[in-house]
């Protein structure tokens, strides 16, 4: 009968030894094994900074010329109405203001995830998406202002006290916020790019990738047991 028993015991480790080689040979490995990733860190970072100082020039004019565009809103005697007229001045303090709020709130959420040693998250997917709206937010609010640079040019210096300083701030404004939507743009493209190399600097995978780890774990875990199992057995017998 022990006999029997040992010879079926034999029968069905061979055929689980089989079994999990067989799993493991069909489970794709991960070939490269996570890195620091604190050269994309760096990369992020270092174009944010970029982002955010040609941000900030941008406010700065933005702020300028809407600041001017209120004092000279009563001087005006245009062929528009004054209530078309308000189309620049909300394009020139909204674009100023949503740059700053995004500015001050990514700088949050990057310095939180440095800090932190976390993955993306929710705030990291709020600021790509946010990133993405950026991008056609300034697109829009340039689109506007550069829709009344002739009028700004012919009626403004000639009827108001607006001089040709102010006409190239104005043309500035519309200059830097072409480029701030390109740089956000750019900015978006680098997030999504660097979200895969921020996980698994942390050794954090995503669903597919942490399915096919877990059962490469539990394929091992059982071979392991397998093995202990002959020392086991003749524990018992003894």
């Amino acid at each position: 009968m022990l006999k029997k028993g040992k010879e079926t015991y034999k029968k069905a480790k061979s055929s689980a030894k089989r079994q999990i080689t067989h799993q493991i040979a069909n489970l794709p490995s991960l070939e490269n094994p996570p890195d620091k990733g604190e050269c994309r860190r760096i990369a992020l970072w270092a174009f944010w900074t970029l982002n955010m100082l040609l941000n900030v020039i941008y406010m700065g004019m933005s702020f300028a010329t809407c600041s001017r565009l209120v004092k000279n809103f009563d001087d005006l005697q245009l062929t528009i109405q004054n209530h078309t007229w308000r189309a620049p001045i909300a394009a020139a303090a909204l674009g100023a203001t949503m740059v700053l709020v995004f500015n001050v709130i990514s700088c949050i959420v990057l310095v939180r995830k440095s800090i932190n040693r976390s993955g993306p998250g929710f705030g990291y997917g709020f600021i790509m998406a946010w990133t993405f709206v950026m991008f056609f937010y300034c697109l829009l609010c340039g689109l506007v202002l550069d829709a009344f640079s002739s009028t700004v040019q012919s009626d403004l210096e000639s009827q108001t006290s607006w001089s040709g300083y102010y006409t190239e701030i104005y043309s500035g404004t519309v200059i830097f916020a072409y480029i701030c939507s390109g740089m956000f743009i750019v900015f978006f493209l680098l997030l999504v790019v660097f979200q895969g190399g921020i996980t698994k600097s942390m050794g954090m995978y995503d669903a597919t990738t942490d399915e096919k780890r877990k059962l490469e774990l539990a394929a091992v875990a059982r071979y392991a047991l397998e093995n202990n199992m002959p020392a086991n057995h003749q524990a018992v017998n003894i």
